[in-house]
């Protein structure tokens, strides 16, 4: 063997190796990339589900009023985990409201784990507090259970 057919062998080999290094990286990109968005998918279901059903204020007439949150229903909320397009989640909760100064209930929910990708979402609703309506931010973090 000549020493142009071993430094041919050896550029295809380090082609090769190449392309497959490349290849795998590029699967483990999408793979993280996919989980980012099933992960922000479910957090917005999450807290969708929350602010419309489970933490809805309901008044004496018995009308639900969605985006308001009812402090009791948020301390009385027993389950902290949600199935989700098939996946089970676990999520906190935590709601930011204004009174006289900025005051904080929660977090509500198990503690978030240190080594598992997860999603933050913040968005505006109301709190029922004293017969009167609140300015306040739900904060929602979920992750896979």
């Amino acid at each position: 063997m000549d020493i142009t057919s071993i430094f041919k062998t050896l550029i295809t080999a380090l082609l090769v190796i190449t392309f497959v290094m490349l290849v795998v990286s590029a699967y483990q990109q999408y793979r993280s990339s996919s989980e980012m968005a099933l992960l922000s998918d479910s957090t917005s279901s999450i807290a969708t589900h929350l602010a419309l059903d489970e933490l809805a204020y309901v008044d004496a007439a018995g009308t639900s009023h969605p985006y308001v949150i009812d402090e009791a229903k948020l301390r009385s909320l027993e389950s902290f985990k949600q199935a989700v397009g098939g996946e089970n989640f676990e999520f906190q909760v935590s709601i930011f409201y204004m009174g006289e100064n900025e005051r904080v209930l929660g977090p509500y929910g198990p503690a978030l784990p240190e080594e598992k990708m997860n999603c933050t979402l913040i968005f505006a609703a109301a709190l029922f507090e004293n017969g009167r309506y609140l300015p306040a931010k739900i904060k929602v973090m979920a992750w896979r259970a």
